[in-house]
């Protein structure tokens, strides 16, 4: 597959939770791993961006693919049902199942690269506006406000609303971060 399938691929509407999932999901990361060193005066780097980075992905890889693979499981024997198949697991064991473990991975990979991309923005944005120490995770912050506006945009949502609130989800896990000091 060329740059531009998988460019095309990953900009498809049943795509997008996953895209801003995510990046939300790193930038939280992010803010809650690191917001001890962050605040502590300690700042940001290369390393820490990497190693944060890596948490986000593997967690994150896990988790959607997880999810992903439950619904369409779920949706498989709901279709069982209604189709009255004698034997449970008959969809699944078919290319219909082997579909839905390929969707659910490529899901799970699409949101662990942009939560790698999250967390790595947010640590070098803190890197970047390293003064006052507060600057960088006030950007992060900022930057869960505008992803939250573009989500709420996608489907005719209240941006304010969802801004406001994405907003306010991160300044609490960066809250929690600072109380529990995981990365000193």
């Amino acid at each position: 597959m060329s740059w531009i399938g998988i460019w095309r691929w990953a900009l498809r509407s049943r795509n997008r939770l996953d895209i801003v999932a995510g990046f939300v999901d790193g930038i939280l990361n992010a803010l809650t791993l690191a917001a001890g060193r962050l605040l502590g005066g300690g700042g940001a780097d290369l390393s820490l961006a990497l190693r944060v980075g890596a948490a986000t992905g593997l967690t994150t890889i896990f988790v959607f693919f997880v999810a992903h693979y439950a619904e369409l499981r779920a949706d498989l024997a709901r279709a069982e049902n209604e189709l009255n198949l004698m034997s449970h697991g008959q969809l699944a064991s078919s290319s219909l199942g082997r579909r839905a473990l390929l969707q659910s991975l490529g899901g799970g990979a699409l949101a662990a690269v942009c939560g790698v991309g999250g967390s790595t923005v947010s640590l070098l944005l803190a890197v970047w506006l390293s003064r006052p120490a507060w600057a960088g995770i006030a950007a992060d912050i900022l930057l869960l406000g505008l992803l939250g506006a573009l989500l709420a945009r996608s489907f005719r949502g209240s941006s304010p609303i969802w801004a406001l609130t994405i907003m306010a989800g991160g300044a609490a896990l960066t809250w929690v971060g600072l109380k529990l000091d995981i990365v000193s």
